[in-house]
């Protein structure tokens, strides 16, 4: 197979694709809108179209970070902040949830709230980094 070099047919043939992708998706979401409908929540959440689902959506989404990076306005550009102020707002976001979730009503063991202020800490940190990362990068780039 040969390689497209013709801008309008890559063009074309990025139109095809994100067709694809949407009619796939909504696939997917009707899929498991009826397992939710006629099963309950419970085994929506055990089928393999559910994680299908949520990494498709993990992958679009960080493959849409380095765009919407780049594509800041230049007047707006912000230089990045340290990291260690990204690790601290993570560490106190994390923090916070742990202690809401050990000392609400109903409030869980101290395993789960751990577990879960860790959940939430690394998944504050991890897009963050990634911005902060693709930020520093683009800045040392253009100067």
């Amino acid at each position: 197979m040969k390689k497209i070099k013709d801008e309008r047919l890559l063009l074309q043939n990025l139109k095809n694709i994100r067709m694809a992708f949407l009619v796939q998706s909504v696939g997917i979401v009707a899929i498991l809108l009826y397992e939710v409908i006629t099963n309950g929540l419970q085994s929506t959440t055990d089928n393999p179209l559910w994680v299908l689902f949520i990494l498709t959506g993990l992958v679009l989404t960080s493959l849409n970070l380095k765009i919407s990076v780049d594509m800041e306005d230049t007047a707006a550009k912000r230089k990045a902040p340290p990291y260690y102020w990204i690790v601290i707002l993570a560490g106190l976001l994390g923090l916070a949830v742990a202690l809401l979730t050990k000392y609400t009503a109903g409030g869980s063991g101290t395993s789960d709230a751990v577990i879960i202020g860790l959940v939430v800490f690394f998944c504050f940190l991890i897009p963050y980094s990634a911005i902060h990362y693709l930020r520093k990068k683009r800045a040392e780039e253009d100067s």
